[in-house]
């Protein structure tokens, strides 16, 4: 069965203050301090993230999102359940992500965080989700080249995921 390519938007109603959304929604950037925006349970408020509008319980699906010059972000999915109110570290066991640290050091962004060794750094990754199998893998997108893969086992409604920590970083989604 192929993948499909779906077109992922940012879900405004799960967006950190912290983070601005492009007017189309496809996308972020830190911002300079923290919009007033209205608190719910589906906001993250304990790190500067934002999941994407659409969530898989089924099929292969795969999108992909340019990366800015800067440093210290993240792409990958997380689980509907995942923790909102809390530091990125108390929601790690329902993340599975790329993540770009300030130190230049990639990492498998899971539990436990491990580092990665990458001969290029990607500006534009392919994520691929297999519901079924439990897989999500990422590509360098300008090479095809495979740069991690995870396996897990869903039982819940899994979205797109993103985490922004630097004002020079943006992460945009490509059509």
């Amino acid at each position: 069965m192929d993948r499909e390519r779906v077109k992922v938007t940012l879900d405004p109603e799960t967006a950190s203050p912290y983070l601005i959304l492009s007017k189309d929604r496809k996308t972020v950037w830190l911002g300079d301090g923290q919009q007033n925006l209205p608190d719910s349970p589906k906001r993250f408020t304990g790190s500067p993230s934002v999941l994407g509008s659409q969530g898989f319980t089924a099929g292969k699906h795969y999108w992909e999102v340019e990366v800015g010059d800067g440093d210290s972000w993240a792409v990958g999915v997380a689980v509907e359940s995942v923790q909102r109110k809390e530091s990125l570290s108390m929601a790690m066991g329902k993340i599975w992500a790329l993540r770009l640290d300030w130190n230049h050091q990639y990492t498998a962004l899971h539990m436990p965080p491990a580092p990665l060794a990458l001969k290029q750094e990607p500006r534009r990754i392919k994520v691929h989700l297999d519901y079924e199998a439990g897989q999500v893998t990422f590509y360098n997108a300008q090479n095809g080249m495979q740069i991690l893969q995870f396996k897990a086992s869903f039982t819940e409604k899994v979205f797109p995921y993103f985490w922004l920590w630097s004002q020079e970083a943006y992460i945009q989604l490509c059509a």
